[in-house]
């Protein structure tokens, strides 16, 4: 999140320069943003502590199963919400290190908590340690952040199972976060870098397995004059995902580069020539076997790059309303023959900032550029209508070259939504859920034999209704209650059902 540098500064031209530029890398960041997914909130369900690897997007929007299924921190989810953007912004803190160790002990409850491979109802109590330590502090110009957060979910009957078998059984989760920001009157330059890494159900392989994900960027603004600057930014992320026969050990990653030229026509109204290239990249390891589809004989890499120009018109309305417009070409080219996936193509972006008050808030982004075979969305709506109360919600179209298919890109649609109700000084209730459809776009005409996508889900939906009772400052109550269709098991009967996963205990801080 980045500082209001330019309430620090006089009125001058130059300042009113930065604010302009500045407002225009909101934009910009908020087209980089995703919408929490229902695939990200299925995965990262059984992890246990704070995700310090989700980057508010502002606002009151409260993260998507933030505190997990089972435990996270003693604060309620509006309560970490407001803390971590505390922290993100770089406010001044009497000591900036913090140490958070929690425990959560309790008894859980699974739809497939079968024995032995067993399917059926069972249940088992648990514990769940778990660590967030940060750093926040400003330094002269600079604004210095660091979080990292472990947890561990652990069953006490060994043959439960819980959400999987294996990996999943008593997954680690361990996430971390660190940005830098440097702030003076004619330049500004600012660097993020997210960590994660757990295990969980894979709604695009149906599997369960590890993934690890890292991504970076780096961007830097330099003003030449009062109507004049210079901007580039860069970026990298690459995600692995092993531990299943679905993805043994295979690599999905992209890579950016933009260099504009900013022109401020007016106060409120800015002209950006932007030169972009990058790449999106796949591997998958020999032996891959999505469900239904026989094992590749051969390791498999794919790769699609382009080059991109793009003509961008920023308005500012009014301080509640901004507009982001662009146009311009791209050239993809593909190690994958296919008429899809080369050549000249046309590009475009849009981005509408609206706050009509202090309590609502709605952005929009979409844009068909870079390597994108197909549109992409994002809606982020957040809505307080008393400070009792609060609701988010997230609408997303995103792609990205899937993790167990050769040769093949993953289109998700989905919509989320959180609602957050203080009934008593100390109980809240909160309820996240979500529903999503994913498709494959195959973009090879030469197929690889036995691989298909008929054997994946097309459509899964994801609840969680859990109720929290601050006991004391040290120790809390959470009752929660999950619903999962994304990660079917067999019937007795025949057929599928969804998980049902209900679990009470306590949070203790240490």
């Amino acid at each position: 999140m980045q500082v209001p540098v330019w309430k620090y500064l006089k009125r001058s031209v130059v300042s009113r320069m930065i604010l302009l530029i500045l407002s225009v890398l909101g934009i910009k960041s908020l087209e980089a943003q995703s919408v929490p997914s229902v695939q990200q909130a299925q995965f990262r369900s059984q992890w246990a502590g704070i995700q310090v690897d989700h980057v508010p997007s502002g606002g009151d929007f409260p993260p998507i199963g933030g505190l997990g299924a089972l435990v996270g921190s003693l604060e309620t989810p509006d309560q970490v919400q407001r803390e971590i953007e505390a922290s993100l912004s770089g406010l001044d803190a009497p000591d900036p290190f913090t140490f958070n160790p929690t425990l959560g002990v309790g008894w859980q409850v699974s739809t497939e908590g079968g024995k032995s491979g067993s399917s059926g109802t069972q249940s088992s109590a648990y514990a769940s340690p778990a660590l967030a330590i940060g750093y926040n502090r400003d330094h002269g110009p600079w604004t210095l952040s660091a979080q990292y957060s472990i947890g561990y979910q652990y069953y006490l009957d060994s043959n439960y199972t819980g959400a999987g078998t294996g990996v999943a059984q008593s997954p680690i989760s361990q996430t971390a976060m660190c940005s830098a920001v440097l702030e003076m009157s004619r330049y500004h330059v600012n660097a993020l870098v997210t960590v994660s890494t757990g295990s969980g159900y894979d709604s695009t392989s149906a599997s369960y397995n590890l993934q690890t994900s890292v991504s970076g960027s780096l961007g830097a603004t330099y003003v030449l004059s009062s109507s004049t600057s210079l901007a580039a930014d860069a970026g990298y992320s690459i995600q692995n995902a092993s531990q299943s026969t679905a993805t043994p050990n295979n690599n999905s990653g992209s890579s950016y580069a933009d260099f504009s030229e900013i022109y401020a026509l007016t106060e409120k109204t800015q002209l950006s020539l932007i030169v972009s290239a990058g790449s999106s990249s796949q591997y998958l390891q020999e032996g891959t076997a999505a469900s239904g589809n026989t094992p590749l004989a051969d390791s498999q890499n794919q790769s699609r790059t382009y080059g991109q120009a793009l003509m961008k018109v920023h308005y500012i309305y009014s301080p509640k309303l901004i507009f982001d417009l662009g146009l311009g070409t791209r050239y993809v080219s593909s190690s994958i023959t296919s008429s899809i996936s080369t050549g000249l193509q046309p590009a475009y972006t849009l981005g509408i900032s609206y706050s009509p008050t202090q309590k609502t808030s709605l952005s929009l982004s979409s844009g068909l550029q870079a390597s994108d075979v197909t549109p992409e969305l994002n809606i982020l709506l957040a809505w307080r209508p008393r400070d009792k109360t609060q609701f988010s919600l997230g609408i997303s179209q995103t792609e990205q070259f899937a993790n167990s298919l050769s040769g093949e890109y993953v289109v998700t649609k989905g919509v989320s939504g959180t609602v957050t109700q203080k009934l008593f000084s100390s109980v809240n209730l909160a309820f996240t859920g979500g529903y999503a459809t994913q498709n494959f776009v195959n973009l090879s005409s030469e197929n690889i034999p036995g691989q298909s996508s008929n054997q994946l889900p097309s459509s899964y939906y994801y609840g969680s209704l859990s109720l929290y009772w601050r006991i004391e400052e040290w120790v809390n109550f959470v009752n929660s209650l999950t619903v999962n269709s994304g990660q079917q098991q067999a019937a007795s009967g025949g057929g599928n059902h969804p998980q049902y996963l209900y679990s009470i205990g306590l949070n203790f801080s240490l």
